[in-house]
């Protein structure tokens, strides 16, 4: 403490992940794209400058039209800008996992502490089980073909959803009531809370379960006395009092539930685990994904049964190859009139919609005559719709098996070496949870992506495979925040 800054606020707050987390440590080990960041016990964690980072971004965007936001943020999060510089008046610990009582462990566990408690634990056992079996989500980037876009296939370590953290904030300030304090502590119910790589492809979503707060003017001999109280585990709360966290709303955020009733079978992902077997007991050959998630009962958690995995990048895929087609229609860009580049079409990378909706990375590629000129070209810009994984809970009832074969043409037979079978869901809904930034957003994105919405409502629009057989037609049911609003082009709140 330094006598201008006698005041400390600190909170501590219990994080779930709502969606599956993905915070790599930008290292490979030879099997997979990327790693989770682990602590000295094994257990996956969650960075403080993670946590520090997106609080940072989150601030500026909700003061950007604040003439002073830049001071601000310097005064808080601090900055090093040549041979000046300041450290942050905030500071967020690393977040650490909790056991299935809902307790953080914290510090390095060594001997029959560590057997006891890591291996003791179902949660943390199956937690540090990851490091060598993890769970992991293979991604591919899909053409306007219908083929694998070369170098678009790559895989990314996650650790489940569920699972939840303990972390600690705190600020020193000179100001007995800092209004700062209040808004950092509002930053966890953004919409846009969230954390890691894929956040925009359904993982890294968090909520806060629990969190409590406290000040100490250190200059009042009482206050001296509570804050000699506050024990430093994350677990004691007694000197701290509850904080309620509400939402944060804004117009400019509008969420959508879309809820997916089938028309029949469909699969999304391709899974590893079979529940299916023919009349021989062989399992399927294609199978629907599943992941098991932590649910939490009284306070304590349990391991639950795999359950049907809709991965956000599959919905998000189907999405942006049919809002390029939309968008390409609206701008009347025709392939008949374009067959000297339809080859080289990208919708990620020539259509502006797409581009402007779920964002796109820098283009580093040299040009055409060798020339890496990095700083002409375009920066890169993150999406503007965030969708969540969904889950289902199923029964054996819920899947059924359906053979494929091929047929010779010439001898009528089944051919050789192509027979298989394909593990399906029958007719099982699905809710899905979208998030849409409007800001920037114009007219052509607009009325391109309700078009697409519109396709999906009424069955023209397929997720998953095996669409060329029927799979995966779906009814959808559409709620917005804003009534549509935005959607259909009226003033936000309008009916």
């Amino acid at each position: 403490m330094t006598p201008e800054l006698s005041v400390f606020y600190v909170a501590r707050v219990t994080l779930e992940t709502v969606t599956p987390l993905s915070i790599g440590t930008g290292a490979i080990d030879g099997v997979f794209d990327v790693q989770l960041v682990r602590d000295a016990n094994g257990l996956p964690a969650i960075p403080g400058s993670s946590l520090a980072g997106v609080l940072r971004h989150l601030y500026w965007l909700t003061h950007e039209d604040d003439p002073a936001v830049k001071q601000k943020i310097h005064g808080l999060f601090g900055y090093q800008e040549g041979d000046s510089g300041e450290a942050s008046k905030l500071h967020i610990s690393w977040g650490v996992m909790q056991d299935s009582k809902g307790k953080p462990v914290e510090g390095l566990l060594l001997g029959p502490q560590a057997t006891n408690c890591l291996q003791g634990d179902k949660l943390l056992k199956v937690a540090i089980a990851t490091a060598d079996t993890p769970v992991f989500r293979d991604r591919v980037r899909i053409s306007h073909r219908g083929a694998a876009e070369k170098m678009g296939k790559f895989d990314r370590s996650v650790l489940p959803a569920g699972y939840r953290f303990s972390v600690e904030l705190s600020l020193w300030s000179h100001q007995v009531d800092d209004s700062r304090w209040g808004e950092i502590l509002k930053l966890l119910g953004h919409p846009l809370f969230r954390i890691g790589a894929g956040t925009r492809a359904g993982l890294g979503k968090l909520k806060v379960v629990q969190a409590n707060s406290g000040s100490f003017n250190l200059k009042d001999r009482q206050h001296r006395i509570l804050f000699a109280k506050l024990d430093p585990s994350l677990a004691r709360i007694e000197v701290l009092k509850p904080f309620l966290f509400q939402l944060i709303t804004s117009p400019r955020f509008v969420t959508a539930t879309l809820k997916l009733k089938p028309k029949g079978f469909w699969r999304i992902g391709q899974g590893d685990t079979a529940h299916c077997q023919d009349g021989s007991g062989k399992p399927a050959d294609l199978l629907p994904k599943t992941e098991q998630r932590v649910k939490w009962n009284g306070g304590k958690a349990e391991i639950a049964v795999a359950e049907l995995l809709i991965p956000a990048s599959s919905i998000k895929g189907a999405l942006a190859h049919r809002v390029a087609f939309h968008a390409n229609r609206l701008n009347s860009y025709w392939a008949e009139e374009h067959q000297e580049s339809i080859a080289d079409y990208e919708k990620s990378e020539h259509c502006d919609a797409v581009k402007n909706l779920f964002g796109y990375a820098r283009d580093d590629r040299p040009t055409k005559d060798g020339n890496e000129d990095k700083e002409n070209q375009p920066k890169g810009q993150a999406g503007k719709i965030w969708i969540d994984d969904a889950f289902v809970e199923f029964n054996l009832g819920d899947l059924h098996l359906m053979m494929h074969n091929a047929i010779d043409r010439f001898s009528g037979g089944v051919r050789e070496h192509f027979l298989f079978s394909e593990e399906l869901v029958w007719k099982k809904p699905i809710i899905v949870n979208m998030l849409i930034d409007t800001d920037g957003l114009d007219n052509v994105v607009r009325i391109a992506l309700k078009n697409t919405l519109v396709d999906l409502q009424e069955g023209r629009l397929s997720l998953g495979g095996g669409a060329s057989k029927g799979h995966g037609l779906f009814e959808a049911t559409l709620q917005f925040s804003d009534k549509a609003a935005w959607l259909n082009g009226k003033t936000s709140g309008a009916e």
